[in-house]
């Protein structure tokens, strides 16, 4: 039987948002730290990470996605801010926040959460924390540097992207980064 990686996401396709991101991680890798920046057409928000699942649950998942998209409206997600997993003493993640749009992508994730769950998907350990990736540490080179260059940017306003659909995603690991592929597509 066929597995693939996979995920859920709200994809962020506005071009000017990206660009806004680019320009964030732009300044990022200027500090000189060893990071690895998330591809321009990679950029999303993760609801839930599915890890390796067989095809045959790519029904039940697109059900529990229904369910989810049940508890919301279309709405804007609103961009703005840098912070990091799991602290600014040990930076591993660096990411953009979800000002406003928190509460909705909240509510689906809850939803996904109780119903992969009841279906036998591992459920996270950690309380959901909208975000979005934009760079992994590779190493501590330049660390004190990229802290300075977060600090900076920690109010930095990204822009808003309008939430009508989410997806799951195929993500197919390769050498030079991943290639994230639209497997199934439900719209709020």
């Amino acid at each position: 039987m066929s597995r693939f990686r996979a995920f859920i996401s709200i994809d962020i396709e506005e071009e000017e948002v990206v660009n806004r991101i680019v320009e964030v991680q732009e300044r990022l890798k200027a500090s000189g730290a060893d990071l690895k920046l998330v591809e321009p057409e990679n950029v999303h928000l993760t609801l839930k990470f599915l890890g390796d699942i067989p095809e045959s649950r790519v029904t039940d998942v697109v059900n529990a996605m229904k369910k989810a998209v049940e508890t919301v409206e279309p709405f804007t997600m609103r961009l703005k801010g840098i912070g990091v997993f799991p602290n600014p003493n040990y930076v591993r993640v660096v990411w953009i926040g979800v000002e406003e749009g928190s509460d909705e992508t909240k509510a689906m994730a809850a939803v996904l959460e109780q119903e992969l769950g009841r279906m036998g998907f591992r459920r996270e350990r950690k309380d959901f924390v909208p975000h979005v990736t934009v760079a992994r540490v590779r190493s501590g080179r330049n660390k004190d540097r990229l802290v300075e260059v977060i600090r900076e940017l920690s109010n930095v306003e990204i822009g808003e992207v309008e939430v009508d659909r989410i997806r799951l995603k195929k993500s197919i690991l390769r050498p030079q980064g991943p290639e994230y592929h639209t497997v199934e597509e439900v719209e709020i």
